[in-house]
């Protein structure tokens, strides 16, 4: 699938916020589980047995973080191809929040930017 060309652009250290958030929608930015994660499924009763097509359960890859509207994040990297799930999805930058230091993947059509770009000396 290609990207739109339309799509917003984004540069490092700028501040972005949700460009229109419903209230009855939830947004949500993925990561890659870390090894603590991967462990804690592992040792759950979730990872344990088959299932209903009577495969072994996969591993979860990625976790979701729910974006707060109105909250500033920081773009870490703007135009990014990011893994979400046993996949790739186009058109996504990487994020990051400051109430919580975490780093993620959105898709940049959700954003729009709270001040203009820095330009390059």
């Amino acid at each position: 699938m290609r990207t739109p060309y339309n799509l917003p652009t984004f540069y490092k250290g700028q501040l972005v916020v949700l460009a229109s958030a419903l209230h009855s929608t939830r947004y949500w930015g993925w990561r890659r589980v870390n090894q603590a994660e991967y462990q804690a499924w592992r040792d759950s009763d979730e990872s344990k047995g088959m299932d209903d097509a009577g495969e072994s359960k996969l591993p979860p890859r990625d976790t979701h973080i729910t974006l707060v509207p109105g909250r500033p994040y920081e773009v870490v990297r703007g135009r990014v191809s990011a893994s979400y799930s046993y996949g790739k999805r186009t058109g996504c930058m990487e994020l990051q929040c400051f109430a919580t230091g975490e780093r993620f993947y959105v898709e940049r059509e959700l954003f729009k930017s709270l001040q203009e770009p820095m330009q390059p000396a």
